[in-house]
């Protein structure tokens, strides 16, 4: 195929295991080479190609988990990124769960990530839809936490398992370390926390990230500290 799954590794910061991987689509074209999401998602975002590419993307992945556990091989927890026309539709989980049982891979190990705009829509809709991901086994993340504008307004009402938080809070704490984003960023977690969410935090690319992070108890870590995204056959190898 013309699209390519590639795996980034994330750091389970208790364990200091890597026990789970965010997928991400790579388009092999022939006139271009290998392409990146961020030139062609926005054009297949208008023509309604995303939902197809997404659900191809989340078929990969049971492949992948599938052989793993063929081979004896424990396999980790694997997060999606889902564009907002899938997650609204209608038959949403239906479809995935016709997925993950025809290769027989149990729903705990998909986490579906969203994006922040998705909850300004319409929160009571995207709750219920949360419910019945949970329900059927699913795990559900939002991506990019911080980057828009209300999120701690919806980190109460939003029923959702794990955040993930926006590399440019790191970036922003390398510029000053004792910024008062620090202090954000450090409530954050605590609230996170308090509220029996997951942290993801992005961006990590120095030992000093990862131990700043770690002092103010953040549960997940994922950047090229790690691993850049590699192709999703040779991440068992490495």
């Amino acid at each position: 195929s013309e699209y390519q799954v590639y795996l980034q590794p994330k750091m389970n910061l208790h364990t200091g295991q890597i026990d789970s991987a965010e997928a991400l689509v790579r388009w092999q074209t022939k006139e271009r080479g290998l392409l990146f999401p961020d030139k062609f998602i926005p054009l297949f975002e208008e023509n309604g190609f995303c939902k197809q590419l997404d659900l191809y993307m989340l078929e990969k992945s049971c492949q992948l988990l599938r052989s793993w556990m063929d081979a004896g091989i424990p396999p980790i927890t694997i997060s999606i990124n889902q564009t907002k026309a899938l997650f609204v539709s209608d038959d949403y989980v239906e479809n995935l769960l016709e997925i993950t049982s025809r290769y027989q891979v149990p729903p705990q190990y998909i986490v579906l990530e969203i994006l922040e705009g998705l909850a300004f829509e319409n929160l009571a809709e995207l709750n219920d839809t949360i419910a019945r991901l949970n329900h059927a086994g699913f795990h559900v993340s939002m991506d990019d936490f911080g980057s828009g504008y209300s999120s701690l307004n919806t980190l109460g009402k939003l029923h959702i398992d794990q955040i993930k938080l926006d590399r440019m809070f790191l970036m922003d704490l390398r510029k000053e370390q004792r910024s008062s984003q620090y202090e954000v960023m450090f409530s954050i977690f605590a609230m996170a926390k308090k509220l029996g969410i997951e942290t993801v935090t992005e961006g990590v690319e120095t030992k000093e990230d990862q131990e700043l992070i770690i002092s103010m108890g953040c549960d997940y870590a994922q950047g090229y500290y790690y691993s850049k995204p590699i192709p999703a056959e040779d991440f068992r190898n490495t």
